[in-house]
């Protein structure tokens, strides 16, 4: 049987239930496909797909359905493992389950050998999330779990593994409604340092409608805030969270911001705020408070990413928003997709709800044909070193074309103009387009230099060229939904791209699928996985960037004091890599220790020490300090930075002031 004909009876049901503030009941959609074409591939067959090999692996647990594959070195050997998460039933078209399965963490190696898996007693539909948390040198597996509407009778929390599987600890969420079970997490988590301690914590939101950020040992870092309603952890935002929060250092503090987004239904917030149907995108600081709360007219599914689009060196908010109002509702508002500029987020004298807060980046919203819950990927698709913004839409209902949903991928420019080629609407084997959930991924798969875009529809990976032209599907043999993870993950030099789903000879256990380029592995991976990179920051890493404090500096010298006179400057590198520095002084009186070295994310101080022999009373410009910065011989941006020197000889007069320290609790 054609696929098309078994898609066109059951390809997908969707149901539906908001979350409101009264009410425990969670926004989902039941993604269960059945398709049901006679095959007679086995486990381990491999097949050539237009340049690539494929075989499939099985999942010790149910079918994947929202789980998007993370590549990550677990072991510490630096070649990534790959990780995936399984639902533990599948619905029927009443959204009942017609079978019940283990929710599975699992960890395979790059050749398909299990290295270890663990049933976290509930759904896992997010990411899982890898990386140092608590700086002991190893990585640790940090997971969300319980985020299905189709198997609600499971509590839903956080659990962190070490790389051996042994759990650390196990958050659990509230239990809004009442109904026994803590909340599910469908929010993948995001781990971030966000007070540059050398710890990661962990952000994510749940259906309990709070937004959580957690320490490295899985404690609540937001416990009783103000906006805390009726108590407890967590931000109260009043509605259900979606949204995987993004991370990144908004204004080069050193602190890092949370990013995310939420849905919101008319009413009444706590704080007495009116508040209409739609969404909320928030910028958060370390502390939970709200630096932003931006409302848009829907609500927002999406995951934010973040990234410098215009190479001036302030970052940019890109987000989609969801489809939950405009479907079920029937509202007619124009689906869009956001970009903003964070230039004001720091300004205290705007109230957080105020667009001016956070506006529109010139060129934004664009208009989609359709919303989404598709996140951003955000990449350099034609080379002019700028990043383009490529992000799915679809609506799960529509059937033009005998399948059930409709979609389209877009990627624009930084100013909001159409990269040439796109949009697209992608199309099966059998020249049928289908509802598109898949955020894309963006990477050089098949070697030859430039960059591909890759998503999921119905049964395949689809590969776009960046200038939108087709160029293959990567066929499964079950509806996959997340999006593929792209990477070396076997050290032989191909790039492979990964996918979870199911497999119809075996429909009640998941697949995990495994294609392998025939071609020697590209070096570009701008964004390789579901929210850029294995700890889901959703950043696109920024460009090195030189940066001196003060710009100016001026030496005092009491005269008849000694010979030497001395200050500081500080580098910073406000970017993400390593900087290659050096400075030379404008005179030999003038020694700068140290003189060179490697600026990564720690800042360096410089002493500046001018021997004033022979100097008598008075202001001398002594001209320019000279640092540079380079990356692989290449100078960075701010590179090279002067930074005039003046001494002055006279009376110094000092004040100085009491400081009073509090103890820590």
């Amino acid at each position: 049987m054609k696929r098309i004909q078994v898609i066109t009876v059951c390809a997908l049901i969707v149901m539906f239930a908001m979350l409101t503030r009264n009410s425990s009941t969670t926004a989902s959609y039941i993604l269960a496909a059945q398709p049901l074409r006679n095959t007679s591939m086995d486990v381990g067959t491999i097949t050539k797909v237009a340049g690539f090999s494929s075989t499939s692996y099985n999942l010790p647990g149910g079918i994947v359905e929202n789980s998007s594959p993370t590549l990550a070195d677990v072991t510490g050997d630096g070649i990534p493992e790959i990780l995936v998460g399984t639902t533990t039933c599948r619905g029927n078209s009443s959204g009942v389950c017609t079978y019940n399965h283990a929710g599975v963490i699992a960890v395979y190696r790059g050749n398909g050998t299990l290295l270890w898996s663990k049933d976290v007693g509930a759904p896992i539909n997010s990411a899982p999330a890898v990386g140092d948390i608590n700086n002991d040198g190893y990585s640790e597996v940090v997971v969300s779990f319980g985020g299905s509407v189709a198997d609600p009778a499971h509590h839903g929390g956080v659990i962190a593994y070490n790389r051996f599987g042994n759990q650390l600890w196990r958050f659990d969420t509230q239990d809004f409604g009442g109904d026994g079970y803590s909340d599910g997490v469908f929010s993948s988590p995001t781990l971030c340092d966000t007070n540059n301690d050398g710890y990661m914590e962990i952000a994510f939101g749940s259906w309990d409608q709070r937004i959580y950020l957690l320490s490295h040992q899985g404690l609540s870092l937001w416990q009783d805030l103000p906006t805390s309603y009726p108590g407890g952890p967590g931000y109260f935002n009043a509605d259900s969270i979606w949204s995987t929060a993004a991370c990144a250092d908004l204004n080069g503090d050193g602190y890092r911001e949370i990013i995310i987004g939420a849905d919101i239904s008319h009413g009444t917030l706590p704080d007495g705020t009116s508040v209409q149907d739609g969404g909320f995108l928030y910028v958060f600081d370390k502390d939970g408070r709200a630096l932003v709360r931006r409302h848009l007219p829907e609500t927002i599914f999406a995951a934010p990413a973040v990234g410098d689009l215009d190479g001036d060196g302030r970052l940019e908010i890109v987000s989609g928003t969801g489809w939950y109002w405009w479907n079920v509702h029937g509202r007619t508002e124009q689906p869009y997709v956001y970009v903003f500029d964070t230039g004001k987020v720091f300004d205290n004298s705007l109230l957080n709800s105020d667009p001016a807060k956070l506006p529109f980046y010139p060129g934004w919203p664009q208009a989609t044909n359709y919303p989404g819950f598709s996140s951003p990927a955000l990449a350099d698709l034609d080379g002019d070193g700028d990043l383009e913004i490529v992000i799915s839409a679809g609506h799960p209902d529509l059937i033009d074309d005998g399948t059930i949903g409709a979609g389209s991928v877009y990627a624009w420019h930084h100013n909001g103009s159409l990269v040439q080629g796109w949009p697209v609407r992608p199309q099966n084997a059998q020249g049928n387009n289908a509802y598109l959930t898949s955020s894309p991924t963006i990477g050089d798969v098949d070697g030859d230099g430039a960059l591909e875009v890759l998503f999921s529809t119905i049964w395949d990976v689809h590969v776009y060229n960046a200038d939108g032209t087709f160029q293959q599907l990567l066929a499964t043999l079950w509806t996959i939904w997340a999006s593929p993870a792209l990477g070396d993950t076997d050290a032989d030099g191909y790039q492979e791209v990964w996918i979870g789903g199911g497999y119809y000879p075996d429909p009640q256990n998941g697949r995990l699928w495994r294609f392998e380029s025939d071609t020697s592995s590209g070096s570009q991976m701008p964004w390789p996985m579901f929210h850029h990179d294995a700890q889901n920051t959703g950043r696109y890493p920024r460009s090195p960037q030189l940066n001196v404090l003060p710009a100016s500096l001026y030496l005092l010298h009491q005269y008849g004091s000694g010979n030497t006179a001395r200050s500081y400057l500080r580098l910073r590198n406000l970017g993400e890599g390593t900087i290659t520095w050096g400075v030379s002084s404008p005179m030999p009186a003038i020694t700068l220790s140290p003189s060179s070295g490697a600026l990564t994310s720690s800042s360096v101080m410089v002493a500046v020490t001018m021997n004033t022999t022979g100097y008598t009373t008075g202001t001398y410009e002594l001209g320019n300090v000279i640092f540079t910065g380079t990356v692989t011989g290449n100078p960075v941006l701010g590179s090279p930075a002067s930074i005039p020197v003046t001494l002055y000889v006279g009376k110094v007069y000092r004040t100085y002031l009491p400081l009073v320290l509090r103890s820590s609790p």
